[in-house]
């Protein structure tokens, strides 16, 4: 329905909208009929959909700050209708541009009420995910400066170093970045803010200062910024919003301190970070200390910032959507449940292996179904790894697979017995065959010729102690078969042919030896084997044999 009753019908409203738009008394006027007209013209689509921001736009540059309110108090009135989608999309940027023209306009520290209501509609107008509100950066404001007496005044009864203390903190308060990576200014603030916390516990507010200071009768006459000259620094103390200023300010820039998702250049020292933590709970100690209702006005802050902290992480992670996609439910036909499918074995994927035997028959007697790898092929991810020129980085590197180094090793255990051998002295890398390695990668596995030729000496040393032990046990032999029937059998017997008759006659005596006497036995064998070797391999390096010595010493 329209919301005014023109006589001569749609045409006389259209030609009404027009004349409001051309007429410039008109845009000085306190009512708004005129406006309600377009918007409506507007809506119905009778007229362009960015023309009612266009109005209001020309209105608020060509009126005084007083009819501005006005004019914005009806765009606040009627910002759901602004809102919808058919006229937000036309004049989303020229609210945006009437808004922060009016902010440029206003005076940041006499029409404070007026900057917040305009926030508060760009808040409410533009999605919450809006990019344009939203400060990515976190630049602050550095241009909001403080000034402050610099010389003590004549007369004056307060100590000017402690008014100079507390109103240079606002140079670190509009600027917390700054303090990173700058010990000699984070000592300096630190310093200031200790003597400003000393102060204020030394003079305690009572409940009945407190409750002097109304706040909520200020709020009329409430201004952005405090007065800074040193005269009013004695009622000042004495204020509790004042000191609830100063100490809400220390809980942001120490919260910005702290905030998480920063680099490493940008996150405080071991240091800084305990003298966070005990500052901070100075100034919440304070805070919930000052009247009126300290602890309920504390957990206000504690919540505030904790709900800064998760804008902070929502901005850093790229200001996703906050807004899900409602999940479809399908709807149950007939209003029965789904049964659950019954499979023929047992679960779908033997009865998908059971169809699949219909349909290949010789699946299982396939030549081809199994193949095993050449030991080239299968290396050949690993050696491409080792090669430095491929530039592939260590965790990415074949050889941290361990399936894959199991196979491998069984491979090689079958395939390539001298590549195998290398993995006790290289690991995993030395079992690549070196055909597959680059010249300068196949110089540290390939075995020098010093190398093989001290191998080769070790083997032929170990071959002939062999021999020369063998050739002992014989000419001892030989040497009973010869003598034995002259000597005496006691006396011409070896010692070792002795210890062998004692074992045999108490192997006799007994019929069943015990396990002790087993393990002793095998024990006492060992132990003359390796006595054995031991002068096999004397002999060796003298130059001569222990046969060629027991023959010197019979003859």
């Amino acid at each position: 329905m329209p919301l005014f009753k023109v006589p001569g019908g749609w045409r006389d409203m259209e030609t009404l909208a027009f004349r409001v738009l051309e007429e410039p008394r008109c845009r000085n006027t306190q009512h708004h009929y005129a406006y309600d007209i377009v918007l409506y013209l507007c809506e119905k689509e009778h007229v362009e959909g960015g023309m009612i921001f266009q109005l209001l736009e020309d209105l608020t540059e060509m009126s005084t700050m007083r009819n501005c309110e006005d004019i914005f108090g009806y765009i606040e009135s009627k910002q759901d209708i602004l809102g919808k989608p058919e006229l937000f999309a036309r004049g989303k940027l020229v609210m945006l541009r009437t808004c922060n023209q009016l902010l440029r306009r206003l005076s940041k520290a006499n029409d404070v009420v007026f900057c917040g209501r305009i926030i508060m509609f760009l808040a409410h107008f533009f999605p919450l995910s809006e990019r344009s509100a939203v400060n990515i950066k976190g630049v602050f404001n550095t241009s909001n400066e403080t000034k402050y007496e610099t010389q003590a005044p004549e007369g004056i009864s307060i100590d000017f170093n402690f008014y100079k203390t507390l109103w240079s903190l606002q140079e670190y308060f509009c600027n917390p970045p700054s303090l990173i990576n700058a010990p000699g200014k984070w000592h300096k603030f630190t310093s200031g803010l200790m003597i400003v916390l000393n102060t204020f516990e030394a003079q305690p507010l009572s409940d009945e200062e407190g409750n002097a200071h109304n706040l909520e009768d200020d709020a009329a006459t409430f201004n952005i910024k405090y007065l800074t000259s040193s005269k009013l620094m004695g009622l000042e103390l004495k204020d509790p919003s004042f000191r609830r200023h100063v100490l809400v300010q220390s809980l942001i820039l120490f919260d910005y301190l702290k905030a998480p998702g920063k680099s490493e250049k940008e996150l405080p020292s071991e240091a800084m970070e305990e003298e966070i933590k005990t500052s901070e709970e100075r100034v919440k100690k304070l805070l919930e200390m000052t009247p009126p209702k300290g602890k309920d006005f504390l957990c206000s802050i504690e919540h505030i910032l904790e709900r800064e902290r998760n804008w902070v992480w929502w901005k850093r992670d790229g200001c996703p959507p906050f807004e899900k996609q409602p999940v479809e439910k399908k709807p149950v036909q007939g209003g029965t449940k789904k049964r659950r499918p019954r499979w023929r074995l047992g679960n779908k994927e033997l009865s998908q292996l059971w169809k699949w035997a219909d349909q290949y028959p010789n699946a299982l007697t396939d030549t081809q179904r199994v193949c095993t790898p050449s030991i080239t092929d299968y290396w050949k991810p690993l050696a491409e790894d080792m090669d430095e020129s491929a530039g592939i980085e260590a965790e990415y590197h074949h050889k941290n697979n361990r399936v894959y180094c199991w196979k491998g090793l069984r491979f090689s255990a079958r395939q390539d017995l001298e590549g195998f051998s290398r993995f006790t002295e290289h690991g995993i890398e030395g079992v690549v065959p070196l055909e597959l390695l680059p010249d300068d990668v196949r110089a540290r596995y390939q075995a020098k010729p010093g190398e093989r030729t001290k191998r080769a000496k070790k083997e032929e040393t170990k071959i002939s102690a062999q021999q020369a032990e063998e050739n002992q046990i014989a000419t001892a032999a030989s040497e009973m078969d010869n003598e034995g029937g002259r000597a005496d059998p006691e006396a011409s017997v070896a010692p070792i042919d002795t210890d062998t008759r004692i074992a045999t006659v108490t192997i006799s005596q007994e019929e069943t030896p015990t396990p002790e006497d087993n393990q002793k036995q095998s024990s006492d064998t060992d132990i003359a084997q390796e006595a054995g070797q031991m002068e096999a391999e004397t002999g060796m390096i003298d130059g001569e044999t222990d046969a060629d010595v027991d023959l010197d010493a019979v003859g």
